[in-house]
């Protein structure tokens, strides 16, 4: 399955490669057809309803299936209707199952049966109204979950026990004797699906979180079967995404904001709630000094006018902020030469939504919406709710506000559960929310605290979204936890949004760990240290000289050795895969995040980074500096003791000569913009000049740096350095062979 710009539509088509279905259904169950032979994959799909908040799950009864073929905006498709009836005659309903090669999405379609329009109505209860079974047939060897462990994030769980999996499921992935099989539920217009395990396996409950709907009609999920558990994903978002008419995009198809691939500061760990235009002022002084080209700096919670836990202004704090949010943010920028300046603030205004009593109430009040416990929010429906943003926006940028960090955003659901269905409640805040942000500040926005699976299928064009519970400094033992939540969402939440993997501290009990794991995220890169606590030295290997992140090319995964097992609690490093640079390098950052203070042992190779091209590999170790030389299948072992870490760059060696790239950056190879090889002569492109590693059978005769010979040293065995530091910008490499 590929995205394709069209060239008559604004947004993207779908296309699916259509070589047989894979899958197919019938009494009996889903079933597999793949290597001309036919695997079952579940049982039958059973269907419950319940018909008010009080009553029972009653399971509807089988009644007869229709089949037929078509094509619709994904592509062309082999579809089963099973019919299922109520034991009274109470609901109609019908599970579609559209199947498009390797994919499989799946809709249900009920009504409730009412004698009349007068008296006290049947309808579906708000929460798992409707409940679909699916009931794996085959032996789960291994399964990984993500599931909402909280109202604003998810995380990972382990276990090959259907049963067992957690309620508020939002992905998951299993290995079977005939593959891998993913199972995505899906948020639509209107409802919201789930997963949670059950004694017949997984339970799909459909919830449109508001009462009186005698009528249900949702994509409920979307399912595929496969090698490549990575691509799995990756086409059940595409096609569920493509079905819904564009509720959202997947990644692949937006664009990351240029602001955020600069480095940034973040004041919330540095000042919390005590933020002012002092402090703020202080610390930039600082980072001037330190000569750190900060790119941006993000105005946290704390800045705003506050009274009673709701927003009073939209201006600052005239405390903490005498002079203005404006005055602060204009010092920020010319005398202390920070390019951009965002701010935060929630999706209700503040925690506690705007204050009745306040200016900006009465300003905008045809753009807020009491709810029942009464605070005042922006309205849920787009069109009013943007007058809101519109305003705050607007004087916010006039201010000098370059973007926005938009927090509590899963509290749409405790905001309007019951005043309006989850899909259309979500919906309406991020089209109001994100249309202010396009026409204010290019589509800048950093999504925050909005994990749960309405925000992340309802944003309409937004880029960014954080991928983890907050990294909290003051915890001893707190890097595993935010290392696995980040490593194992991003499986899932990286085919709808580059991560966010939050700020940390540059001088702190895990600040190198903290820094490698940012550095392979593929995503912002911003810290949040205190007056006087920044150390530039464990900076300068994520950035350039510009300030510019030195950013992986996609989302960070799990390697497939432990993608369905849990590092934290087994005796196994964490591993990460991106790839980075011309060269098609692959990037593994490992980890012990084991709660064992034992070594762990590992190994690391070529296929730990899918799609990687070529028979021998050079694998760099960034902290010893080693190289050693593989073939595609070979692997390398290595031990890490508690809180170790290890950072590998694979580059392919299929020529005399592998641009490792610049040593003294996490990211080596990011640094390769082209390489080109000769007989025995290579030319090497670099972004900027630095310690420049290669590794090669033979040592090289001359090397020239923008035309000048540079000396040389061997750094290693087959390992060689160039120190081109003195080099300003784009820098080239010439190097001959004997």
């Amino acid at each position: 399955m590929t995205w394709t710009d069209s060239a008559t539509s604004p947004k993207w088509s779908v296309n699916i490669n259509e070589e047989g279905a894979m899958f197919t259904y019938s009494e009996q169950g889903l079933f597999q057809e793949s290597e001309g032979r036919s695997r079952q994959v579940s049982g039958p799909f059973g269907l419950s309803v319940r018909l008010d908040s009080s009553g029972a799950l009653e399971a509807l009864l089988p009644d007869g299936t229709e089949r037929s073929e078509g094509t619709d905006r994904v592509g062309r498709y082999q579809e089963v209707v099973c019919r299922y009836r109520h034991a009274e005659e109470f609901v109609s309903a019908r599970l579609v199952l559209r199947f498009y090669g390797d994919v499989l999405l799946a809709s249900v379609e009920a009504s409730t049966v009412n004698s009349n329009d007068f008296g006290k109505q049947k309808c579906f209860a708000p929460e798992s109204g409707i409940v679909i079974t699916v009931s794996p047939s085959e032996t789960i060897e291994g399964l990984m979950a993500n599931y909402q462990h909280k109202d604003w994030w998810t995380r990972p769980h382990f276990s090959s026990d259907p049963a067992a999996l957690p309620s508020r499921t939002q992905s998951v992935l299993w290995l079977s004797e005939s593959g891998y099989r993913y199972l995505l539920p899906v948020v639509g217009p209107v409802c919201r699906t789930e997963a949670a395990g059950s004694v017949e396996g997984f339970s799909l409950r459909v919830s449109p979180y508001q009462d009186g709907h005698i009528r249900v009609n949702t994509l409920a999920f979307a399912m595929s079967a496969g090698r490549d558990p990575f691509e799995l994903v990756r086409v059940s978002v595409d096609a569920a995404i493509h079905a819904l008419d564009m509720p959202t995009l997947p990644r692949e198809a937006k664009k990351y904001p240029e602001i955020l691939d600069g480095l940034g500061w973040c004041s919330w760990d540095a000042f919390y709630h005590k933020v002012d235009e002092k402090g703020l002022l202080a610390k930039a002084d600082e980072l001037q000094k330190l000569g750190l080209p900060v790119a941006w700096v993000m105005i946290d919670d704390g800045w705003s006018d506050i009274r009673d836990g709701k927003l009073a202004a939209f201006d600052a704090d005239p405390v903490k902020f005498p002079q203005g949010l404006g005055h602060a943010i204009r010092e920020l920028k010319t005398t202390y030469g920070i390019p951009h300046v965002g701010v935060w603030h929630t999706i209700a205004g503040y925690w506690g939504g705007i204050h009745p009593e306040s200016g900006i109430a009465k300003e905008t009040r045809d753009s807020l919406f009491q709810v029942p416990r009464g605070n005042l929010v922006p309205y849920p429906e787009a069109g009013k709710g943007f007058g809101f943003w519109n305003a705050w926006h607007g004087y916010l940028r006039r201010q000098g506000v370059d973007f926005v960090k938009v927090d509590s955003q899963s509290a749409v659901l405790n905001f309007f559960n019951g005043q309006r269905s989850i899909g259309e409640a979500a919906s309406a805040a991020h089209t109001a929310l994100e249309a202010s942000v396009a026409l204010h500040f290019d589509k800048t926005i950093i999504n925050c605290m909005g994990m749960a699976a309405e925000n992340v299928w309802h944003r309409p064009n937004s880029a960014v979204s954080r991928n983890s519970d907050d990294f909290v400094p003051q915890e001893k033992r707190g890097f595993p936890e935010h290392a696995l939540q980040n490593a194992y969402n991003s499986f899932y939440h990286g085919a709808f949004y580059w991560g966010d993997w939050d700020m940390y501290w540059s001088r702190n009990h895990d600040d190198v760990q903290s820094a490698v794991l940012r550095s392979v995220s593929g995503g912002p890169i911003y810290v949040s240290d205190a007056l006087e606590k920044t150390d530039p030295a464990k900076i300068w290997p994520l950035i350039y000289r510009d300030g510019r992140i030195i950013r992986c090319d996609g989302t960070a995964n799990p390697t497939e050795d432990c993608l369905l097992r849990n590092p934290a609690e087994e005796a196994l490093p964490l591993k990460l895969w991106n790839t980075a640079g011309a060269t098609g390098a692959g990037i593994v950052a490992a980890f012990h995040i084991s709660a064992s203070a034992e070594d762990v042992q590992g190994s690391v190779g070529p296929r730990d980074v899918p799609g990687l091209a070529g028979e021998r590999f050079a694998v760099y170790e960034h902290f010893t500096g080693t190289v050693s030389f593989v073939g595609a299948e070979e692997r390398i072992s290595f031990q890490l003791k508690e809180g170790g870490y290890a950072l590998y760059t694979i580059v392919p060696a299929d020529s005399s000569i592998a641009a490792i790239g610049l040593a003294d950056k996490y990211v080596s190879s990011h640094a390769v913009r082209s390489f080109r090889q000769e007989n025995n002569r290579a030319v090497i492109g670099l972004r900027e000049g630095g310690r420049f590693v290669f590794a090669a059978e033979a040592e090289p005769k001359r090397i020239l740096c923008n035309g000048e010979e540079i000396r040389w040293k061997k750094a290693g065995d087959r390992l060689y350095e160039v120190d081109c530091s003195g080099a300003a910008g784009e820098t080239v490499i010439e190097i001959e062979l004997p």
